[in-house]
């Protein structure tokens, strides 16, 4: 799973949250955006290897939440904690939303949630011998 996978599905789930009266950014804002929006960012990943191929995947997000009012914001946390606990990637994965917290700077509201899941590093077979053949004697004999 991609981390545009997981950023796509916590844009879904805002979108069906909070339905089309939410413009939604997944890139970079530029001067002139419009309110009210969510901005979707990525703070700092971490993958950790388990045993094998299997890795332990951590993404940790700061949604940005743009509004008119500090009350409509304090509404808008509701709604985030309990709505972003689950959300659906495209290929069906369901990811559990974990460490969820929220502050409001500078007018604009920060909710924090982490994403964790395990993930396979595909491993390329290696050629194997066909066969092997030992010539070789016992001392003694």
């Amino acid at each position: 799973m991609q981390i545009n996978d997981v950023i796509d599905a916590i844009a879904i789930k805002l979108h069906q949250t909070f339905g089309n009266s939410f413009t939604i950014y997944k890139d970079s804002i530029e001067q002139g955006f419009q309110e009210p929006c969510f901005f979707i960012a990525l703070l700092e990943p971490d993958i950790k290897q388990m045993i094998g191929n299997r890795f332990h995947r951590t993404l940790p997000f700061d949604i940005h939440y743009f509004g008119h009012s500090t009350t409509n914001a304090y509404k808008i946390v509701d709604d985030l904690m309990f709505n972003m606990d689950y959300i659906q990637c495209l290929n069906g994965d369901l990811l559990k939303g974990t460490k969820m917290s929220a502050n409001l700077v500078d007018s604009v509201l920060h909710f924090f949630v982490s994403y964790n899941m395990f993930v396979l590093k595909e491993t390329i077979p290696e050629d194997s011998m066909e066969g092997l053949s030992i010539n070789g004697s016992m001392r003694g004999e």
